[in-house]
């Protein structure tokens, strides 16, 4: 199976699936595989690539990322088969049957305490546009338990501290910002 990787290297991007949805409409391939910047390709998961067949009928695969996280994204996906929907934490919604890799991509997180509270104020605030055109909202109820749920839910996940409360310092950014956007 030929598969053609896409990164998307562009600064302080505000709506990344129109971002990956361009790569994609300029891509000649038949397979995409979008990796962001800090990932690599495990060497089992090229191999396992290389050996899928394409004239199945699978329009898209879900791979696990291996970082403090451990999740499946849908990453590798026949062209025209999709689109990437939701301007931040962005999904790829393909139509049709979708499979399950077994063999990881890599995900090189750096702890960066500076690093991590820019990138969660700037991902906070893109978050919270998001949510407010979901019409969500935002209540004292999720400002303050949310953020408490999230470092429960990712430590127990990650048993990594630092991370887990950078998570939550995220939720509870976007869960404020959204509340002042209301107001």
């Amino acid at each position: 199976m030929k598969v053609s990787i896409i990164t998307l290297k562009k600064e302080r991007i505000v709506d990344f699936a129109k971002e990956r949805n361009l790569l994609l409409e300029k891509s000649d391939a038949d397979w995409i595989l979008f990796l962001d910047t800090d990932e690599v390709l495990s060497d089992k998961l090229k191999e396992e690539i290389k050996n899928l067949n394409p004239n199945d009928e699978v329009n898209g695969y879900y791979i696990p990322r291996r970082g403090f996280v451990e999740e499946k994204l849908l990453r590798l996906g026949r062209k025209g088969a999709g689109r990437w929907e939701r301007f931040v934490h962005e999904v790829w919604r393909v139509r049709g049957k979708v499979g399950y890799l077994k063999n990881p991509i890599i995900h090189n997180e750096d702890i960066n305490i500076l690093g991590m509270v820019k990138k969660a104020n700037f991902y906070s605030t893109l978050h919270a546009k998001a949510n407010k055109k979901e019409n969500k909202k935002a209540t004292l109820f999720k400002i303050i338990f949310f953020p408490i749920f999230k470092f429960i839910q990712t430590f127990v996940k990650s048993r990594h501290f630092v991370f887990s409360l950078m998570q939550s310092f995220h939720s509870f950014l976007s869960w404020s910002k959204l509340y002042f956007l209301h107001s």
